[in-house]
């Protein structure tokens, strides 16, 4: 009788001690599968937009233009501003830096302009039009009108044929092209919505 209770003891602790490492491994894979998915889910293009503006700025690339002078400045860019109304008054040509100290700002500002080009491709291409991308589209706007203002300043040192400038313009390129695309989504789930409420009151 003895053993058999013993025996039953055994038992039930070994069931209780797989059960306490069953919860704890969930409870380890849950925070993991959240932090992959933290990028998509948590804006990882509001946060690379507004470190690009707060980097130009702080670096001198661009004017400290209020936000919505500059939001604004954006929509006619977006709509075919041409390169020669981007002049920036932030006077950073102006500063008389050594051309070598000026091709390091270019790589410098190269770097963001990319990461956000990255960033915004990578979230456009997740929400696969599920998500309203109005707030993201008014940063991304920010940061392509930052990062030509930055370009027209650098061209004044520099000249338009520097290889540094020109992997810039190209990575600038990229940003204005994934800008366009949400854009272009905000404009189309804009317009789905109203012919939605049309139909509603039809």
């Amino acid at each position: 009788m003895k053993s058999r209770l013993r025996m039953l003891a055994l038992t039930t602790a070994a069931i209780l001690a797989t059960g306490c490492a069953t919860v704890d491994m969930t409870e380890m894979a849950i925070p993991s599968a959240a932090k992959a998915e933290a990028p998509a889910e948590r804006n990882i293009v509001l946060r690379a937009a507004s470190k690009l503006y707060a980097a130009f700025r702080s670096k001198g690339f661009v004017a400290k233009t209020s936000r919505k002078k500059m939001q604004s400045a954006a929509s006619v860019l977006l709509n075919g501003l041409e390169e020669r109304d981007l002049t920036s008054d932030a006077n950073y040509a102006s500063r008389n830096l050594p051309r070598a100290v000026v091709i390091e700002d270019i790589s410098y500002a190269t770097q963001y302009v990319r990461q956000t080009a990255d960033a915004a491709e990578i979230y456009f291409d997740m929400s696969e039009g599920k998500k309203k991308l109005r707030e993201e589209l008014t940063e991304l706007e920010q940061a392509l009108l930052s990062s030509r203002e930055a370009a027209a300043s650098f061209e004044e040192v520099v000249g338009s044929e520097n290889a540094a400038l020109r992997t810039l313009n190209v990575q600038i390129e990229r940003l204005k092209t994934v800008t366009d695309n949400f854009g272009k989504r905000v404009r189309d789930q804009a317009a789905a919505e109203m012919a939605a409420r049309r139909r509603e009151n039809s």
